[in-house]
């Protein structure tokens, strides 16, 4: 191993040491916040080394770097200082949330371990970033997966945090046997399964129905990851179900993850194959933007609602990943970096207000009225009013969907645009 790389892997390797470390400290201290503490610094510790890597790199691995499972570029290692930074402001919601539930599920929560279990998870995230071989993928989609099981399962007492775990749990281990099928399928296809072994390949040999198979499948897991309709309907009593802090989470840190491995996969080995995928993800796009804008607007639950937003968010980051060219790929890590923010921060101010539905939000101004306002600004800017961060970050994506000819795209995202508008007001005016 060269400097380079280890200097490329050390991110990995210290949020690996760094959970086990941390399992030790939880078991041995039974401590929150020396666990919380130490959970901070591991975190805060992968962050540095990224600081001084190469500041120049492809997105993907070239044709000839057949045998590396890992790789680091500009693009990656800015969403890996994001996904970090997501992870930090995740901390403080933990400990306010836990020690309010009763004796009973507080001590069933076990809480020293959702720092060790959300650590673990992200040393997944990182290394999903980085994959260039699809074993490695689908590995790190694994171990980026189970810690979120059973951190939305954490609060054992707690029928919906149970069923909601179960529930994510069963859904999310179909559509990752689906995507190892697919995996296989495409080793038998192609003969291998580096990026830039397929890259090659796709590039050499005509397609064929189990390449196409096999690709489709291949994506469906990080679809799933996504929550794009129609692979959603896990999203919404699992968030429902889950602990907020764990739902903030789940919002925020899996779709950085899962969004720049999907712009690796189509700008890289899949890049040949962009008439059989563009028009497919277009379309799913299109349905989630809709699909997730007017179902929020019926919600009662403010979670579910939140979920909701989610799915037609998600949507709107598509439109930046099936433009296929540099602003998309720039709008997309804009979008998710603005969307991401604004998530944790809705979650934290339904965490400060104690309240569920959206009847609870009656009269809120009058009660608090710098947590009404908090509402508001978050609202209208995942909501994309000008001249908040929401606004920028749909202009990049509908941007790079009109400088790629797919004018529909930004059309149906300013429709879908104007119904999210729509539940934003209808909850202020609740609130006011």
């Amino acid at each position: 191993m060269t400097p380079l790389d280890l200097l490329i892997t050390s991110p990995l390797l210290i949020l690996g040491v760094g959970s086990l470390a941390l399992l030790m400290v939880a078991a041995f201290t039974n401590s929150n916040r020396a666990t919380g503490i130490g959970a901070a610094m591991v975190i805060v510790g992968a962050m540095l080394p990224l600081l001084l890597q190469p500041s120049t790199g492809p997105v993907f691995p070239l044709p000839g770097q057949e045998g590396h499972l890992m790789q680091a570029s500009p693009y990656t290692n800015v969403a890996i200082i994001l996904l970090l930074g997501m992870s930090l402001l995740c901390l403080p919601l933990v400990a306010p949330y836990f020690n309010r539930l009763t004796t009973q599920d507080a001590v069933s929560a076990h809480k020293p371990e959702i720092y060790v279990l959300l650590t673990l998870s992200l040393t997944g995230m990182v290394a999903f970033i980085t994959s260039a071989h699809l074993l490695t993928l689908y590995v790190a989609l694994e171990l980026m997966s189970f810690p979120l099981y059973i951190l939305a399962s954490i609060v054992r007492d707690d029928a919906k945090s149970s069923e909601s775990g179960l529930k994510y749990y069963v859904l999310g281990s179909m559509a990752s046997g689906l995507m190892l099928y697919g995996i296989s399928l495409l080793y038998a296809g192609l003969g291998t399964l580096s990026f830039s072994g397929i890259f090659t390949a796709l590039n050499t040999y005509a397609e064929t129905p189990v390449i196409l198979i096999g690709v489709t499948l291949t994506l469906l897991g990080t679809l799933f990851k996504l929550s794009v309709v129609p692979f959603h309907m896990w999203t919404p009593d699992v968030y429902e179900g889950a602990p907020t802090p764990v739902t903030a989470i789940m919002g925020a840190l899996p779709k950085v993850a899962a969004f720049v491995v999907l712009v690796r996969l189509l700008s890289g080995p899949f890049v040949a194959l962009d008439e059989f995928w563009q028009p497919a993800l277009a379309w799913l796009a299109v349905a989630s933007m809709v699909a997730g804008s007017a179902m929020a607007i019926v919600q009662t639950s403010l979670k579910r609602l939140l979920a909701y937003s989610t799915i037609a968010n998600v949507g709107f980051v598509m439109v930046g990943v099936v433009a296929a060219n540099a602003l998309g790929a720039s709008g997309t890590l804009t979008y998710i970096a603005i969307y991401g923010v604004t998530t944790l921060g809705l979650f934290a101010a339904v965490m400060a207000s104690g309240l569920t539905t959206v009847d609870d939000l009656k009269g809120l101004a009058a009660r608090s009225k710098w947590l009404a306002a908090t509402f508001m600004v978050l609202l209208f800017s995942l909501a994309g009013i000008p001249p908040l961060a929401g606004f920028m970050a749909k202009l990049g994506v509908f941007s790079a969907a009109v400088a790629a000819g797919l004018n529909y795209l930004a059309v149906a995202g300013l429709l879908a645009s104007v119904i999210a508008l729509f539940y934003s007001l209808w909850l202020i005016k609740v609130m006011y």
